[in-house]
């Protein structure tokens, strides 16, 4: 069985690093902001000013901005459930979508029977489906050995297909201008928290559920076996673990939060299924997950942050001229510069380990010289001695 050593040194994974990592990607994302509102704006400050302000002039703009998060924090934690386990899942984009459409299935069509409960009902249909999509690479790990990696991908770009399709085809609402099932009662979607605002529950289940995981993996025994199967499959199993369970679980796991992620995007502010509604969360949550440093306590912020890059940029395309899509390049350097801190890191060691073994050689070589000396002058005899001596 796992020893206290080794299970302290899993259950520390990640440590304050998650926090540091957020900590500078804010920094990044100001900085870059700042730059990008100089470079490519004729009204610099003006464009700085919505970017920046605008997002939190009003409570009414700050709690639209954490509703908006917390879809994205809820799938940037499935990343992390399948990370953390050693499967790179990239399928989050078509589990999330799937999710969705099945949320609005339920919520539309079952309300004659359902009632009030097709809120609850939607959400575990939400859960299913993303769990079905999930299923598939995770099937394919488990009895197979197929690449997550791959399989995961290719499932969901065909789950986004499907579901495009079933949008603009069968359940599109004929009646309206939008590609989009028709919209849910109001007595299925969540309940506004704060009107005229659209923040629901949405963001107390998001924050609570991380913090689940934070405990999950902190402080149960579960969580270490999690974590030590991520790190070496052999070990974890050596150690009694259930390693088979472990190679397909977290997938299922994180596609069930993706699945609920698109549900409380249908129930929330969207109020249907809308062709493209996903908008690439799967692909955002990578980068939260990646910026949170894979620690569930971190991922709220981190998904704010990003939350925040997306009002931000286009509230400053619209007051000022900024070009929409800065925020997603934002983003993407933010990405790219956290990620390889790791790089960073191993660029320093290596310079300090080099520049230790060229001191250990020159100290080396003139200890070696010093100890030749005295030889040397042995060897010189008599010849090399002063006249007083001789």
């Amino acid at each position: 069985m796992i020893g206290p050593i080794a299970f302290r040194t899993v259950k520390d994974a990640g440590g304050a690093g998650g926090f540091r990592k957020l900590a500078a990607g804010i920094v990044v994302a100001a900085g870059f902001a700042v730059l990008a509102a100089t470079a490519l704006s004729n009204e610099p400050v003006a464009a700085l000013g919505a970017f920046f302000a605008a997002p939190f002039a009003t409570p009414s703009s700050f709690l639209s901005m954490v509703e908006l998060s917390a879809p994205l924090a809820l799938c940037a934690l499935g990343v992390i459930v399948t990370f953390r386990a050693g499967h790179f899942s990239l399928g989050g984009e078509g589990q999330a979508y799937a999710g969705s459409l099945a949320a609005a299935i339920v919520g539309y069509y079952g309300y004659s029977s359902l009632g009030s409960a097709a809120t609850g009902a939607a959400v575990l249909a939400g859960a299913l489906a993303g769990s079905l999509v999930a299923a598939v690479p995770a099937m394919g790990r488990r009895f197979a050995g197929a690449d997550v990696l791959l399989t995961s991908i290719l499932v969901s770009q065909g789950a986004v297909f499907a579901v495009d399709w079933a949008i603009g085809g069968p359940l599109r609402d004929v009646a309206g201008n939008l590609i989009a099932m028709p919209a849910l009662r109001p007595d299925v979607l969540l309940a506004r928290l704060a009107p005229p605002s659209t923040v629901t529950l949405a963001p107390i289940v998001a924050v609570a559920l991380c913090l689940a995981a934070g405990l999950y993996f902190e402080r149960t025994r579960s969580g270490a076996a999690h974590d030590l199967y991520g790190r070496n499959p052999l070990f974890a199993e050596l150690q009694g673990f259930d390693s088979k369970l472990l190679s397909w679980a977290p997938i299922v796991a994180s596609g069930t939060l993706h699945g609920v992620a698109g549900a409380l995007m249908v129930l929330g502010a969207k109020g249907t299924a809308i062709r493209g509604m996903s908008g690439g969360i799967g692909w955002s949550a990578i980068g939260v997950a990646l910026v949170a440093g894979s620690r569930p306590s971190a991922v709220p912020l981190a998904a704010l942050l990003f939350a925040w890059l997306d009002s931000g940029s286009r509230q400053a395309a619209v007051l000022s001229d900024l070009p929409p899509d800065a925020g997603q390049a934002i983003k993407a350097l933010v990405i790219m510069l956290v990620s390889v801190r790791p790089a960073w890191a191993l660029i320093r060691r290596t310079l300090r380990s080099r520049a230790g073994a060229r001191v250990g050689t020159d100290a080396a070589a003139d200890a070696a010289a010093d100890a030749a000396a005295p030889v040397s002058r042995a060897r010189g005899g008599g010849a090399g001695a002063p006249e007083g001596e001789a």
